[in-house]
């Protein structure tokens, strides 16, 4: 590992000429000398490797091969990662933060750190400070997140899950020892709601999901899972009978 780098990004593309090259240049003036870019491509059979080589000065590494999916090209990205801590982008979003800001807060590498989104096309910022309810009923947005890199010294995503990978490791993270989470009240990216991870059902997820929560936070935490689409019922029965 380079001790010099403190965030890798990792950026996963497949037929992405679209979108990457202002994914690529929302980095240009984000990114410094503690940074690196590793791109992670599937192959790409259109002009996305050919944008991707406009950019090669800002890059770390380029690879194109064929992978099993989005979370196996992260794993290969992860393998290669010198930072001290990876922040992973997909082709379609966008870096907002300036990363030097964040040089003299992500100083502990037992810390995961997260912030917000914003969504596109929407414009709506997503995110806010998780505690253990939050984050049974919905995922940290994965574009918000800077894992340490000593996360996946042992472990890597689990890529029987195509979609949501990255929600089944932050419910694992959540309480285990040695990790802890800590909210970093800044817009990191923009995350594109136009994507196949939110236009598409990750099926494994969902048959799982309930299994996951008891493996993790137990009885308490399947309550949680029943009990908050009601809540939600009732909070938004009140808030109309209160505005009528």
């Amino acid at each position: 590992m380079n001790k010099n780098i403190l965030i890798t990004i990792i950026i996963v593309t497949y037929n992405a000429e679209k979108h990457i090259r202002e994914a690529l240049e929302s980095l240009r003036t984000r990114i410094n000398e503690k940074t690196e870019v590793i791109i992670i491509d599937g192959l790409s059979d259109d002009d996305t490797l050919k944008i991707i080589n406009e950019y090669n000065i800002y890059l770390t590494k380029v690879v194109s091969e064929k992978d099993l999916g989005i979370y196996d090209a992260m794993n290969k990205g992860i393998s290669m990662a010198s930072g001290k801590f990876i922040l992973f982008l997909g082709s379609d979003d966008q870096l907002v933060i300036n990363l030097e800001e964040l040089s003299n807060l992500m100083v502990d590498d037992k810390t995961i750190y997260y912030g917000d989104v914003i969504l596109a096309p929407s414009n709506k910022i997503y995110g806010g400070e998780y505690n253990t309810s939050k984050l049974i009923n919905r995922n940290i947005c994965h574009q918000s997140i800077f894992y340490p890199k000593q996360v996946f010294d042992n472990q890597k995503f689990d890529t029987n899950y195509k979609l949501m990978a990255d929600y089944v490791m932050n419910l694992k993270l959540w309480k285990v020892d040695g990790f802890k989470f800590d909210y970093l009240n800044k817009i990191i990216s923009i995350y594109s709601l136009t994507g196949l991870s939110s236009t598409t059902i990750d099926q494994k997820f969902k048959k799982d999901s309930f299994k996951l929560i008891f493996k993790h936070f137990g009885v308490a935490g399947i309550l949680v899972k029943i009990l908050n689409p009601i809540r939600n019922f009732f909070n938004k029965y009140i808030d109309y009978n209160e505005t009528k």
